[in-house]
């Protein structure tokens, strides 16, 4: 049973490095995105575009009978919006 357990846990760990790096790639568009909004003296909080992906992803992940409801979404990605802004910031 602790086998099955660790090999779970095993593909859990897989999958948690490749969200990390998919973030930290995220992150690289976030940092081009932030230097463009200094020199064009774009608002770097935009709530409309939030909306806009939270949306998309509530949409995708019903289209894909995923587990993650809205309120999922909202939760993980506030997080990852939340450290994009602070990212523009610099």
């Amino acid at each position: 049973m602790e086998e099955k357990l660790n090999e779970l846990r095993k593909n859990i760990d897989e999958i948690d490095n490749k969200v990390l790096k998919l973030l930290n790639e995220r992150m690289k568009f976030v940092e081009a995105i932030g230097k463009f909004k200094q020199t064009t003296g774009t608002s770097i909080y935009r709530p409309e575009r939030e909306k806009e992906i939270i949306d998309r992803l509530t949409k995708l992940s019903k289209e894909q009978n995923g587990l993650l409801k809205r309120e999922d979404i909202e939760a993980i990605f506030l997080e990852i919006f939340s450290t994009s802004r602070n990212l523009e910031r610099t």
